[in-house]
């Protein structure tokens, strides 16, 4: 390999996306664009850069030589089923697509699966979006929570009780500080701070153990919003930073929530000891009477 296409295929695997033409004359100065374009084809030719197009632009990826190695071990159709396969990502492939994708008879894309899962190349998953769909991506890669559902799945199935559960203890932790402990029939003044974000509710769950799953913000902000929609909580605006405008998070407004008032027979605070604990007014974050310290609070929590 010259100077110049070692050049070339270094740069190209360096970049996982691969790289442009014009990033690769600017990092060959000296070359003239002809011996650059050359040394381009000769490595398309020996397997070693590959050609990828997004959009209008044409980007050239470097072939690692384990790559090399496993391709080279494929016939012309496992390549082309492969090649379409680790391009969908954790996305998925179905194998209609695979067949408008690659022109291939259905017998010939059917025998190319089978060959490439016998090799553990390959892996079939199913899709809680589309159960009768059969999707296909490389055993190395993870299926996206569009494919699984994420952590609101199990086995395919919604896990309505999971579900119930968190969002249960979620309208628990927002109601609780909704409204004046001492008195939950007052509410907070307009320019109340104090109700919950997502990223404390996130929190609360994580430091009690509340779910063996791990969640993400966006996990807790879809229950979040489920609640809004059942009426339970609404999204408080934060207030207003002088200079910024709306409090933001990478973004986004940080939203608080506070629960809807509901009658007393119903109301989580019934079920606190908060609620009708008789040493509430005394109860801090230090001294004899913690949150931390009270055995009441830490079985309502645990069930």
């Amino acid at each position: 390999m010259g100077d110049v296409d070692g050049a070339i295929y270094k740069l190209a695997l360096d970049l996982p996306n691969g790289v442009e033409m014009a990033a690769i004359q600017e990092n060959l100065p000296q070359s003239p664009l002809e011996t650059i374009v050359n040394g381009v084809n000769r490595l398309l030719k020996n397997g070693k850069l590959e050609l990828l197009q997004s959009g209008n632009k044409v980007y050239y990826r470097g072939v690692s030589s384990d790559e090399m190695k496993l391709m080279g071990a494929m016939s012309e159709d496992e390549k082309l089923v492969y090649k379409h396969i680790e391009n969908s990502g954790n996305e998925g492939i179905w194998v209609r697509t695979l067949k408008q994708l690659t022109n291939l008879p259905q017998t010939v894309i059917t025998r190319s699966l089978r060959a490439l899962e016998s090799q553990v190349l390959i892996k079939s998953v199913k899709s809680v979006k589309h159960p009768t769909r059969k999707l296909y991506m490389l055993t190395s890669v993870s299926p996206s929570s569009e494919i699984t559902g994420g952590p609101w799945y199990t086995d395919q199935e919604m896990d309505t009780d999971f579900i119930e559960q968190l969002a249960r203890q979620c309208h628990q932790f927002i109601y609780a500080y909704s409204y004046p402990r001492h008195n939950p029939e007052m509410i907070y003044s307009a320019n109340h701070t104090g109700y919950p974000t997502a990223a404390q509710i996130k929190s609360f769950i994580a430091e009690n153990r509340i779910s063996n799953v791990d969640l993400s913000l966006e996990n807790i902000e879809e229950l979040l919003t489920m609640l809004v929609y059942d009426g339970k909580i609404e999204r408080i605006a934060p207030a207003l930073d002088a200079d910024m405008g709306l409090s933001t998070r990478f973004g986004k407004t940080s939203w608080m929530y506070r629960a809807q008032r509901i009658s007393s027979k119903d109301s989580p605070l019934t079920d606190i000891p908060c609620g009708r604990c008789p040493v509430a007014s005394r109860c801090s974050n230090t001294g004899s009477i913690t949150p931390a310290k009270c055995e009441y609070f830490a079985k309502w929590l645990s069930f």
